[in-house]
């Protein structure tokens, strides 16, 4: 494995978290030293796979953080019903249309709003890590079996420093 890298496949519990959680910690101070930023960085991978374990519909997941050069790239796929699926592409297509002022608008209409459903759903995961400098957000889907969809998420951000 290279020191840069760590892959994940299987399933995603609270516990497999917070254990991809620590590794990323570690992997990140060896690679990228003492940053400011740093818990901001692994706090995009918090968001994606909180995301993934909330709306997984088989609780494997495929997960990747990976520094390439002066880029960190963070990606996650998994299953999700049709309609949470939508929801994922609908929310980064959003996203990706905002400028800072915009996304800074949305976070607080999203912390004020009560509508939350019960696996949460008002998009804040995805507006967090937007908010956290991970402005380079893709999503797609695609069928997979029934009414389920393969979620990939992928979040590319900058690590030069300003």
């Amino acid at each position: 494995m290279e020191k840069n890298l760590l892959e994940y496949k299987g399933q995603l519990t609270s516990e497999v978290r917070i254990q991809l959680l620590d590794l990323l910690n570690c992997i990140a101070l060896f690679n990228l030293g003492q940053r400011s930023d740093l818990k901001k960085l692994v706090g995009i991978a918090l968001e994606l796979l909180d995301n993934a374990q909330r709306y997984n519909a088989s609780n494997d997941v495929d997960f990747q953080w990976r520094i390439q050069d002066d880029t960190l790239i963070v990606s996650i796929s998994n299953t999700a019903n049709q309609s949470d699926a939508q929801r994922l592409v609908d929310c980064v297509r959003t996203i990706s249309q905002m400028n800072e002022e915009q996304l800074t608008a949305a976070f607080k209409d999203q912390m004020l709003n009560q509508g939350f459903g019960e696996k949460g759903g008002a998009g804040l995961g995805m507006l967090q890590i937007a908010r956290k400098g991970g402005r380079r957000i893709t999503a797609d889907i695609e069928p997979a079996s029934n009414d389920l969809f393969r979620c990939t998420s992928q979040v590319t951000t900058s690590l030069k420093r300003a």
